[in-house]
């Protein structure tokens, strides 16, 4: 089991510096396609493929803006401070749906941009729900769940927007040389090798868990899902397809 990089008071600290509006759910779904694009290696060979909307995460935001694609969403739930300093080029036109747990230095980024906020809820995290419930309760229907990984949380954030029909580039949780489409901050961790179908992908221990959580996504909710690029999550989603 992976841990989190901090704990429940560390969390709780950042949760209470947050700045913006809080996110509204949506009461149903439509029928609409969003795009969800992560910044896996393959974005480098999808992201001419983006259809709107999109939302972006991770380093996803800046490589598509340097591309000349202002994204329509960006989601971000990591607390750590490099996060803050990858998004470098924040939009007029971008609404950054940002989770309360973000480092404290994303707000002075994101000062004057369209923020709306949500509250990182981690599986059966029940003193969190207890801390917005004490601390912020009117932020009590915006608190989201999900899995380990900023791709799959950015599909839970835009369900409770409505949608439930997904294109997904860069979700990889593979790489061959480059671990992401572009330069990253965060700490490189141990390589691995695992096998899906008849291919062995380079991955690690936190790529391979996003992975297992997204073919349990795949396998028990009620989402469409178009996975685009070449990569482990992509190779696996194949492998669902064929023995459905």
């Amino acid at each position: 089991m992976l841990q989190g990089v901090l704990t429940n008071d560390e969390r709780h600290a950042q949760m209470s510096q947050a700045h913006g509006q809080m996110l509204k759910k949506r009461p149903k779904f439509n029928d609409k396609w969003a795009s969800i694009v992560c910044y896996g290696p393959s974005l480098a060979d999808t992201w001419r493929l983006i259809k709107r909307p999109i939302v972006t995460v991770s380093g996803a935001h800046d490589y598509l803006v340097k591309r000349g694609i202002v994204p329509d969403f960006h989601v971000d739930c990591d607390p750590r401070e490099h996060k803050a300093r990858m998004l470098q080029n924040p939009q007029a036109k971008t609404i950054y749906l940002m989770a309360t747990v973000c480092h404290p230095k994303y707000w002075e980024v994101l000062k004057g941009r369209q923020v709306r906020l949500w509250h990182l809820i981690n599986g059966d995290d029940l003193e969190t729900v207890a801390w917005v419930m004490q601390n912020h309760p009117e932020g009590a229907n915006s608190m989201i769940g999900g899995g380990s990984s900023v791709g799959q949380r950015a599909m839970n954030v835009m369900a409770a927007l409505g949608y439930r029909r997904f294109n997904i580039h860069g979700m990889d949780c593979s790489f061959t040389t480059d671990r992401h489409a572009g330069a990253h901050l965060g700490k490189e961790q141990a390589k691995i090798m695992v096998k899906a179908g008849n291919r062995v992908f380079q991955t690690t221990k936190q790529m391979l868990q996003a992975a297992i959580e997204m073919e349990q996504f795949i396998t028990t909710q009620d989402a469409e899902i178009a996975f685009f690029g070449d990569g482990l999550m992509q190779e696996t989603a194949l492998q669902l397809k064929e023995m459905a």
